[in-house]
């Protein structure tokens, strides 16, 4: 399974439920919306957008996120996935 790292920018709800007086808002309005850095597993990438999540198992994951891709600034896929946990060195003989 691929894992991704995607930079995009965020929807954003300001306000509780209810109605929102204008007044309380004017200096929020023309705030840039908040860039989001994301990594995680590719459950599916589709023409308009791409399905992560952050945790994985043999039938199950964690939270879903799904991000339309007219929100993706960057994406770069994170190398392969070590499977074995032999294949992984402990730290202290990592070379370097």
């Amino acid at each position: 399974m691929k894992m991704i790292r995607v930079t995009w920018v965020d929807a954003e709800t300001i306000g509780d439920s209810g109605w929102q007086d204008l007044s309380d808002i004017q200096h929020i309005k023309e705030v840039t919306p908040p860039v989001m850095k994301t990594i995680g597993f590719v459950l599916g990438d589709f023409d308009t957008h791409i399905t992560i999540t952050d945790s994985i198992g043999e039938k199950e994951c964690g939270h879903v996120t799904k991000i339309p891709k007219e929100m993706i600034r960057t994406a770069c896929f994170l190398g392969e996935i070590v499977k074995a946990k032999e294949e992984i060195k402990n730290p202290a003989q990592r070379e370097g």
